[in-house]
C-alpha cells in the first residue's frame, strides 16, 4: 500500500454518485405528489359496493313492498282470488320474495285467520272514544303513572261530577266499574258496564260527536298499524326467524272489519244511550198528527 503522501489527489477520483445510495430530490428525481382523482378516472375503476350497502338498500325496498302488500290485503282479502294474488306478488314483491318466496303466502294465510270479534270491536270503540274525549277537553295525562292509574285518574276527573253516572253506579265507587283492573268488578266491557257508561248524558253527548269522526279515526289508526307491522315483519325477515310470521297477531284491520266496527259503534249508541232513544222518540212523535197523539195519550192514561 502506497504511503498517503504518494497517493493520487482526491480530486482525481471519479465523483461518487450519492443518488445510488440516498434518495435525494433532484430535477431528475422528484417525490411523487398524490393528485386528486378525476370523475372520469374514478368511473374507469369503480370501488366495489360494500355488502352492507346492498343489504340496507334491499331492506328499504322490502319495507316498501311489505307496506304495499298489507294495504293490498286489507282492501281485497275478503274476495281475493289466488290468481290475482299471485300476479300481484310477481309484479310488486320481487325483493320481498327474494328473502323467501313463501313470505307473501304466509302473511296472506295468517291475515285470513285473524278476525276481529265483537268484544274486540267494543273495546276498541270505547277506548278510542275516551281518547277522543281527552282531545276535546284538552285533558293532560301524567306520563309517570302506569296505564291503569291513568285510566283511574281520568274516570274520576270526568265522571265524579256527573249526577246521572253516579246514580247509575248504585252505591258503587267509580273504581269498581273501571274495566281490566285487577281489583275491578268489571273484567270486560260487558252489558252492565255499557249501561252505566251511557247513563251519563255527558258521555253520550261526546260519543255522538265521536261517531261523526269515527271512520276517519279508524283509517288513521289503521295506517299506523300498517307502518308498525311493516317494521316488525322486516326485523323478523332480516333475522330469518320465519316461524314467528305464522303466529303473528297484530295485523291491521281489514276494510270490511272497519265497516263492521263503524256499524257496531252506532249500535252501541242506539242500544244503550237513553238520550239516543229520546231523540228517536221525538223524531217519531213529530211525524204523528195531532189526532194520533191524543189517542196515544189516552191509551197511556188508561194503563196507569
Amino acid at each position: 500500500m502506497l504511503p498517503l503522501m504518494c497517493t493520487t489527489p482526491y480530486v482525481n477520483y471519479p465523483q461518487l454518485n450519492l443518488q445510488q445510495f440516498y434518495m435525494l430530490p433532484t430535477s431528475a428525481y422528484v417525490l411523487p405528489i398524490v393528485k386528486k382523482e378525476t370523475f372520469d378516472q374514478a368511473c374507469q375503476f369503480p370501488e366495489p359496493i360494500k355488502e352492507d350497502a346492498i343489504t340496507n338498500n334491499m331492506e328499504v325496498i322490502a319495507e316498501k313492498e311489505m307496506t304495499s302488500l298489507l294495504i293490498f290485503l286489507s282492501k281485497n282479502i275478503s274476495l281475493l282470488q289466488d290468481s290475482v294474488f299471485e300476479e300481484f306478488v310477481k309484479e310488486n314483491l320481487k325483493t320481498l320474495s327474494s328473502f323467501s318466496k313463501d313470505i307473501p303466502n304466509i302473511i296472506k294465510k295468517r291475515y285470513v285467520q285473524i278476525n276481529k270479534t265483537k268484544e274486540e270491536m267494543t273495546k276498541f270503540i270505547i277506548r278510542r272514544c275516551f281518547l277522543f274525549i281527552k282531545s276535546q277537553i284538552e285533558y293532560e295525562e301524567q306520563e309517570d303513572l302506569s296505564a291503569e292509574e291513568r285510566d283511574r285518574q281520568f274516570y274520576h276527573s270526568f265522571f265524579s261530577n256527573d249526577k246521572e253516572f253516579m246514580n247509575a253506579l248504585d252505591h258503587q265507587s267509580i273504581d269498581d266499574i273501571i274495566p281490566f283492573r285487577k281489583d275491578s268488578k268489571m273484567k270486560t266491557m260487558n252489558d252492565t258496564y255499557l249501561r252505566k257508561l251511557f247513563a251519563s248524558k255527558k258521555f253520550s253527548s261526546f260519543y255522538s260527536k265521536f261517531l261523526t269522526q269515527f271512520q276517519q279515526i279508524c283509517i288513521l289508526e289503521n295506517n299506523e298499524k300498517i307502518d308498525n307491522m311493516t317494521k316488525q315483519i322486516i326485523k323478523i325477515i332480516i333475522t330469518r326467524d320465519f316461524a314467528k310470521l305464522k303466529s303473528y297477531r297484530r295485523f291491521p284491520w281489514k276494510d270490511n272489519e272497519i265497516l263492521k266496527c263503524e256499524q257496531r259503534a252506532k249500535e252501541l249508541y242506539t242500544k244503550y244511550s237513553t238520550y239516543s232513544k229520546a231523540d228517536n222518540n221525538n223524531k217519531y212523535l213529530s211525524k204523528l198528527d195531532s189526532h194520533t197523539l191524543i189517542v196515544l195519550e189516552k191509551f197511556s192514561e188508561s194503563q196507569e
